[in-house]
Order: structure tokens, then sequence, then C-alpha cells
């Protein structure tokens, strides 16, 4: 019995494993799909979390501005609110893909179709830089003022104060280019959209270097503030000191 069946048991033994092989790889290849849509779903889930955490705080930083109008401030929360709503539906859209293909697809929009980190958080960090920059303009402006009257009081008592006026000039022509600077800034990098990136980029290049441009004039008119104070502390006592600048 033995000899008769091993040769029949020979030839059927082969096609019985490739049959139960076929059938378990098949499986296998399952499962794997299957964990590696788990995993990418549940990455996806965290980067999106983690933009619309960034985009709620966007809104905040945006009605915390004070040199932007009620316009444009309406402007860029209506922007990053409808980044929010989109967002949020694509997060419910990748929970519920079961097709690897389009998991795939929306994965990759995450990055490709929104802008968060590339545009947004830049866009709002020139603006509130150029608010900054713009408050303290002010704040200097009127210490100008200030350091001007002291001057006239000084001239009006007989002092040599042509030096003192020329600083105070180059001072308020200083904190006058820095206002340009930053509002000219803002209303470059307001109008942008995530559709118009990265086209876009060297408009947040160039708004950019205005802030920097507007800090420097500022830490000018701070230095002719100090050299102003210096001078009329020479006539006589003086309450006054230059009001500090934004760092970039």
């Amino acid at each position: 019995m033995t000899l008769v069946a091993s040769p029949a048991f020979a030839v059927e033994r082969p096609a019985l494993d490739s049959l139960h092989s076929g059938s378990n790889g098949a499986g296998m290849k399952e499962q794997r799909n299957e964990k590696i849509s788990g995993n990418l779903q549940a990455r996806a889930d965290k980067e999106i979390t983690r933009r619309l955490e960034s985009l709620q705080k966007l809104i905040t930083r945006i009605n915390e501005f004070k040199k932007l109008s009620a316009a444009q401030k309406t402007a860029l929360t209506t922007q990053v609110q409808a980044q929010i709503t989109s967002l949020t539906a694509l997060q419910a859209k990748i929970k519920a893909d079961t097709d690897p293909a389009t998991l795939k697809t929306d994965v990759q929009s995450i990055i490709g179709s929104y802008r968060i980190y590339a545009l947004f958080m830049p866009q709002i960090q020139i603006l509130g830089a150029a608010d900054r920059l713009l408050t303290t303009a002010d704040e200097m402006s009127s210490h100008a003022a200030t350091l001007e009257t002291k001057i006239n009081e000084a001239q009006a008592k007989g002092q040599n104060v042509t030096d003192l006026q020329t600083l105070l000039a180059d001072m308020n022509a200083k904190v006058t280019d820095a206002k340009t600077q930053g509002q000219n800034a803002i209303n470059a990098v307001t109008p942008l959209t995530p559709d118009g990136y990265p086209g876009n980029k060297t408009i947040l290049q160039s708004a950019r270097q205005m802030v920097v441009m507007g800090i420097k004039d500022l830490n000018t008119a701070r230095q002719d503030a100090r050299k102003v104070i210096v001078g009329l502390m020479k006539f006589g006592k003086i309450e006054s000191k230059p009001t500090a600048t934004p760092t970039p």
C-alpha cells in the first residue's frame, strides 16, 4: 500500500501546496494593505489635527492686530476659516477611504492643496511683525514730539540746538519711512491666497525685507533720540527715554 500510495501523493502534494500558498498569500497581502492604509490614515489624521490647531491660533492672532483694518482682518479670518472647513472635511474623508489609491491622493493633498505652513504661517508672521513695527513707530513719533518741545524750550533759553534739530529731523524721517515700510508689507501680503502659491512666494520675501528695513529705520531713530537726549542733558535735567524698537 505504501509503495502504491506514495507516487500518487507525490504528484498531488505540489498542487495542494500551490493552492494553499496562493490563498494564504492573497490574505497576507490584503492584511498588509489594510495595515498600511491604517497607518497612513493615522498619520494623516495627526497632521490635519496639527494644522487645524495652528489655523485656530492664527485667527486669534489676527484679531489681536492693532494696525490692520477691520476689512483686512475679516478677509484674513475668512480665508483661514475656509481652510479649517476644508481640512475638517478632508479629515473625515480620509478616515472613510477604503481604496488605497484614493487614500494616497487625499493624503498627498494635505500638503499639495493646503498651504498652512508654506503660506499662512509666514503671512501672519509678517503681518504680526509689521503690526508691531507700526505700533512702535507711533510711540516713537510721540517721543519725537516730546523731544521737539524740549529742544524748543532750550532754544528759547538761548541754547544752540542746531545739531539737535538735525538729529530730530533724521529721527522723524526714519520713523516715517518705518511706517511706510510696515504699511507696504501689510498691503503686500494681506491679499495673498493659497491658490497663488508658490508664485506669490516672492511677495512674501519682499514683504519680509520691508519689515527688516523698517526695523533698521527705528533702530537708527532710537540712536538719534539718544543723542538728542544727551545733548539736552547738557542744558539741564531731562526726564525722557527713547522708546524700544522691535526685533526682526
